[in-house]
């Protein structure tokens, strides 16, 4: 019996188009060639990207002119980190000391970035579309932003560019790393390689880390950063050579760095979770019980009087008696702990500050 011709044709016709729409399904899914706007990058793979390193997919050659790389040893003895099955702690994008520099001394080549985008229109749209933005208006974008350094390492998503598509990718930058911010603070390039950076996503279940840690790398100390709660016209941050505090005016031109008296701390609210502390202690044995004062008045006084009658210290200074345990007073000068010093001024400022720990002020050891 013969087969109609219309229907070998008709099966043809829809086994193509089967195996056309599968082939189409999987590429929109792989995860390397994801465009914006699907679930790539929310979970996965979290990539440590050193503060030099190029790591995955470069939009541009390197035009950091700086990349600070922390000293392996910590200068306050490590403290548990904090819980991170939540996410990464995070802080707003205008909190004083959040990010550091040199005085009048730019961390990225914002011209030669400029230049490498421009050059190449197919990199060049691929980043405007990121941003959101269109290829026109991304001279004057990456101009409007503001050369700077991490003082923490810092979750982000970041984007790629590779065989003409737009990948993306969850990672944690280094401190030192040198990023351009937006007028909210938030990391929009990261220097070393030319890639736009957005807020880090939720991840997805566990996640799985590409990279080698580096010294000091603790995940329960990362962070990641909001967008302040308004444009900021100027940055409070750390000169990381000269160990003040500078203000740095949004944008590119760094010129206009001028040094700054140290701001004033904020502190968290009290936190009814975390017991307070107890206050120091002496506890003074019997063979040291220090003697009674001597009787100012000549006269003298019975050894029925009371002590208001012979000029004896009222209760709330009177020294202990033997056995006795009493609370001292706090120290005038020193703090209890270095880690959780309010001191915040230059002589604070470490060379290679630890991770931000404490909220408002970034503190210092």
């Amino acid at each position: 019996m013969r087969t109609p011709t219309g229907t070998v044709v008709l099966a043809c016709v829809l086994s193509a188009a089967l195996l056309l729409s599968g082939c189409v399904g999987r590429t929109a899914r792989h995860p390397d060639t994801a465009r914006l706007g699907d679930d790539a990058g929310t979970g996965g793979e979290l990539f440590l990207l050193p503060a030099a390193a190029a790591g995955p997919d470069p939009f541009t050659d390197s035009t950091a002119l700086t990349a600070a790389t922390p000293s392996p040893a910590l200068r306050t003895p490590p403290r548990a980190d904090r819980a991170s099955a939540a996410g990464p702690r995070t802080l707003s994008g205008g909190t004083p000391g959040l990010y550091g520099g040199t005085e009048r001394t730019g961390s990225c080549d914002i011209g030669r970035q400029v230049g490498h985008l421009v050059r190449d229109p197919a990199r060049g749209r691929a980043f405007a579309e990121v941003v959101g933005i269109s290829p026109a208006a991304l001279p004057d974008h990456v101009r409007a932003l503001t050369p700077v350094v991490l003082r923490a390492d810092t979750r982000v998503t970041g984007h790629g560019f590779r065989a003409g598509r737009i990948t993306r990718y969850q990672s944690v930058l280094q401190a030192g790393t040198a990023v351009l911010v937006d007028d909210r603070g938030l990391p929009r390039v990261r220097c070393a390689c030319g890639n736009p950076l957005g807020p880090p996503a939720a991840s997805r279940g566990a996640q799985v880390t590409r990279g080698t840690p580096w010294p000091g790398y603790r995940s329960g100390r990362v962070i990641a950063v909001a967008p302040a709660p308004q444009a900021v016209a100027g940055f409070t941050i750390i000169d990381v050579t000269a160990r003040t505090w500078i203000e740095r005016r949004t944008g590119h031109d760094v010129r206009h760095d001028r040094a700054l008296p140290p701001p004033a701390r904020v502190t968290d609210p009290p936190d009814p979770a975390r017991p307070a502390p107890s206050p120091p202690q002496i506890h003074v044995p019997p063979e040291t019980k220090p003697p009674r004062e001597p009787d100012p008045d000549p006269g003298g006084a019975s050894p029925g009087d009371t002590p208001a009658e012979v000029g004896l210290p009222d209760a709330e200074t009177s020294l202990p008696t033997s056995g006795e345990t009493v609370p001292l007073p706090d120290p005038p000068t020193e703090p209890e702990d270095p880690a959780g010093s309010d001191e915040v001024g230059p002589d604070a400022v470490p060379d290679n500050p630890d991770p931000p720990d404490g909220a408002g002020l970034i503190p210092d050891d």
